[in-house]
């Protein structure tokens, strides 16, 4: 299976919402909600986005998966003023890829590409009540820094990866 992981293309940005949505509602149909469908629109995502920031996994010329990289979270990550992370958002496998290493190639693709920035870290946050999730950032050298709420509603569990050749430099 060949795998090609790159930024999308402006004409491919439905393409990279419906694989969202998918996912959405994957997710909410197993009872665990994680991503509202309403934020998941064109319009509310590049609010805070570029098409520089979201990628895609293809395989057979198909959207495999999809995420997002920013160099910016001061939502997420007030603390971090020092432009030293890259943070990782929505990792979404389409279910036909699941348990397939998909989910391992787009995390060692965001390594790659925090090193290739010469970021220090990767850094992502995810829902603390997902034990299987979590593992699997846990098994790709993630550390988990703490845990919060968010917004008031929401438990979060924030990780990082440390990309060694540059916190360590």
């Amino acid at each position: 299976m060949e795998i090609t992981i790159r930024n999308i293309h402006d004409t491919e940005l439905n393409t990279f919402v419906e694989v969202l949505t998918e996912g959405a509602r994957w997710i909410a149909k197993n009872n665990v909600p994680m991503w509202d469908e309403a934020d998941l629109t064109l319009d509310q995502l590049l609010h805070s986005l570029t098409i520089d920031n979201v990628y895609a996994a293809i395989i057979g010329g198909e959207f495999a998966a999809v995420m997002i990289l920013q160099e910016e979270d001061s939502f997420f990550w007030p603390e971090d003023l020092s432009n030293d992370s890259l943070y990782l958002h929505k990792l979404c496998i389409r279910r036909k890829y699941a348990k397939s290493g998909l989910s391992s190639s787009m995390l060692e693709f965001a390594k790659n590409r925090a090193h290739d920035l010469h970021k220090s870290y990767l850094k992502l946050d995810c829902a603390s009540d997902r034990p299987s999730l979590r593992q699997l950032y846990e098994q790709h050298g993630f550390q988990l820094v703490r845990e919060a709420q968010v917004m008031e509603k929401y438990s979060a569990a924030f990780y990082q990866y440390k990309v060694k050749s540059y916190a360590e430099a």
